[in-house]
């Protein structure tokens, strides 16, 4: 889905909605604000809790990634295997397991989000490319669909209608270097952003290291008054090592090391991908009348993954979705209806060796998702805004594995299919009684798709069934209540939530496969506080939150890695105009550990993370940066499994040069 109801319409057109209340004069918008509203899906009276981090405090932040840029600036929490932050899964809400796919990912509001359980490449996106970045907080299942359970995080990419080419360089510890190159501008007419980044480190552990090479161009055009069309393609090899797991002696010993390399496997533990992405619009209408779009992508990852002798596999993605949408609005009202297509094909081949000569197994995979969708919004007086979605979709999936080696296991060799469909829909009300006022309460009926690993042992892992059919989509209740006080340069927000989830999917390790194992629920609260002026700006974020079994053998019990306290502050000091000192502290409170349903085990540590920006800008558009990642070198980990840790990565050093022209 490529944009909300009440979001701004790409820069080739005005707006379709009145920027002022009714009644009053209407004044156009300047085209700048209309080109920094991009492919939003951030309604303006959006009835919930939204950070936006703006391109100014990207282009400062001085981070490696969008993970980066999303813990210390978006106050999201992350969790890691390999201690690398770009391949991190990334946790709203409450959802620890398998969060990847409870977070709906969009770039320029198109879902990226993939069908099985990897999480997604925060280097796919590199930080030159971005405009801005929305974080939408709750469920919004009725108006995205699938994965949108915990919330919503939309990368929204640079235009090229403003002139501006940036090159930036940095070099830190453990082998990291960095070289990014963007551009764009006009020509006769022709908005052209190109952009191309090489990103690696050797990893802070052994056998974590982490390579990127990536470029993507876009293009977009008004063609006509009453038609405008963009398109875009990317590019990208990345490839990364496995470090693995270590026992808590070895943990406390050196949380460098790695399991694989001190074995002398750490050669069979790694993954390379090719990705491809082309994806294109066409929008006809006018800046009085209604409007048409028709968005259309098309993604591949080619994957070689090797986990350790024996499991080697090439695993080819392809996705293509198609969700053509109609807008309308009047003078107090707008509204939008459309049609979401989804398809995913995955095709798998299992080797014996890592030279791939012997094939062990053939495995396929295809997932149709389709579904029709509307969405309204209405100002019946003055202040009040009510908004209105509703969605209805159905999924297929059907999967065939084939094992050479035990051609009659049936635990092996399948065919089988599944299929159901869901409903979703959200109300809300919010209130503005002046420009720095507004409360809102909003209620979500939700839906989560199984993921296509959840379903079937397609991947060369068996299940004790290896195609569930009886797993069906969580279902469930989300319920907002917040305010919001914008007083000169602070910022006060609360927003309180309860969501409850029926037949949460869960891996049962003692039955060895996924299960729809029980009703949950989750209640917090979240607050944040935001000072800017010339000298200070500073943010803090803290949530307070309780996850837990409703009924089942583990009624009243914690869901496990999930933490009850999360709370990030930022500190920036301008002392001069051409320095700036920011400190940055994230703490995570101790959570049980994963697997431990009955909450008896030892826990996973809480842990308190700082880091130190310095950055200097001799004059505008030159800036050097120095930023230290956990300045004081905390040991600590993001997972724990039934006594195994994944350490996170320790004190590290980044230098940069960036030059805006």
């Amino acid at each position: 889905m490529r944009r909300a109801f009440l979001s701004a319409i790409p820069a080739v057109m005005l707006p379709l909605f009145p920027a002022t209340a009714p009644g009053e004069e209407e004044e156009e918008l300047p085209a700048l604000v209309v080109e920094a509203d991009r492919d939003s899906v951030l309604p303006e009276h959006f009835a919930g809790s939204a950070t936006v981090i703006e391109k100014e405090t990207i282009a400062k932040s001085g981070v490696r990634s969008v993970a980066d840029l999303l813990a210390t600036q978006g106050g999201i929490r992350l969790s890691s295997t390999s201690g690398n932050s770009s391949g991190s899964s990334v946790h709203l809400r409450g959802f620890g397991e398998n969060s990847s796919s409870r977070v709906l990912v969009l770039v320029d509001g198109r879902p990226v989000n993939r069908p099985d359980m990897a999480s997604v490449s925060w280097l796919e996106v590199p930080i030159a490319r971005l405009e801005r970045v929305e974080i939408l907080r709750g469920s919004q299942s009725a108006r995205f669909g699938d994965n949108a359970v915990g919330g919503v995080i939309n990368l929204i990419t640079r235009g090229g209608s403003t002139e501006s080419t940036v090159v930036e360089a940095a070099a830190g510890s453990d082998g990291y270097t960095l070289a990014r190159l963007s551009h764009r501008g006009l020509i006769d007419g022709n908005g052209i952003t190109f952009d191309a980044e090489r990103n690696f480190t050797d990893g802070w552990r052994d056998n974590a290291f982490s390579e990127l090479e990536t470029a993507a161009l876009r293009w977009d055009k008004q063609l006509a008054p009453w038609i405008g069309a963009e398109f875009g393609v990317s590019w990208a090899e990345e490839s990364g090592g496995f470090p693995g797991p270590l026992t808590k002696q070895r943990y406390l010993l050196d949380p460098r090391q790695s399991i694989y390399a001190q074995s002398g496997q750490a050669d069979q533990y790694f993954s390379d991908q090719t990705r491809w992405t082309a994806d294109g619009s066409l929008i006809f209408g006018k800046s009085d009348g209604p409007s048409f779009e028709i968005p259309l992508s098309i993604y591949q990852r080619d994957l070689e993954w090797n986990f350790g002798p024996g499991y080697h596999s090439d695993n080819l993605l392809n996705t293509y979705t198609l969700a053509p949408r109609f807008e309308i609005s009047g003078e107090s009202w707008s509204a939008e209806a459309g049609l979401s297509f989804r398809r995913d094909t995955l095709e798998l081949s299992q080797f014996a060796e890592i030279q791939r000569v012997n094939r062990t197994t053939d495995a396929s995979l295809e997932r149709d998702i389709a579904g029709v969708f509307a969405g309204a919004e209405w100002e019946p007086w003055k202040s009040w805004h009510f908004s209105a979605s509703a969605r209805w979709e159905h999924s297929q999936v059907d999967a065939r594995s084939n094992s050479f080696v035990f051609p009659t296991d049936p635990a092996l060799n399948f065919a089988r299919g599944s299929d159901e469909s869901n409903t979703a829909f959200q109300a809300g009300i919010r209130w503005e009684p002046s420009d720095n006022i507004s409360a809102w309460l909003r209620y979500d009926r939700l839906y989560r798709l199984p993921s296509t690993d959840e379903i079937a042992s397609y991947q060369g892992f068996p299940l004790s069934v290896p195609f569930n059919d009886q797993l069906h989509a969580e279902t469930g209740h989300n319920v907002e209540l917040g305010a919001e006080w914008t007083p000169d340069a602070w910022t006060l927000r609360v927003n309180g939530f309860a969501q409850w989830l029926e037949g949460e999917i869960a891996y049962d390790y003692l039955q060895n496969i996924n299960v729809n194992l029980a009703d949950t629920r989750r209640m917090g609260l979240e607050t944040t506080v935001g000072y800017q002026s010339g000298m200070w700006d500073a943010a803090l974020h803290f949530t307070a939150l309780q996850a837990e079994f409703r009924n089942g053998p583990y009624q009243g019990k914690e869901v496990y890695l999930v933490p009850n306290q999360e709370f990030t502050a930022t500190l920036a000091c301008r002392p001069t105009d051409c320095l700036t000192v920011q400190a940055e502290y994230q703490h995570v409170g101790d959570a049980f550990e994963g697997n431990d349903f009955q909450n008896t085990r030892e826990k996973l540590p809480s842990y308190g993370v700082a880091n130190l920006l310095l950055r200097y800008e001799p004059k505008p558009g030159l800036s050097l940066y120095c930023r230290i990642n956990n300045l004081f070198d905390e040991r600590y980990a993001t997972v724990k499994y039934s006594g195994l840790w994944y350490p996170a990565a320790g004190r590290q050093l980044l230098l940069g040069i960036r030059r805006e022209l």
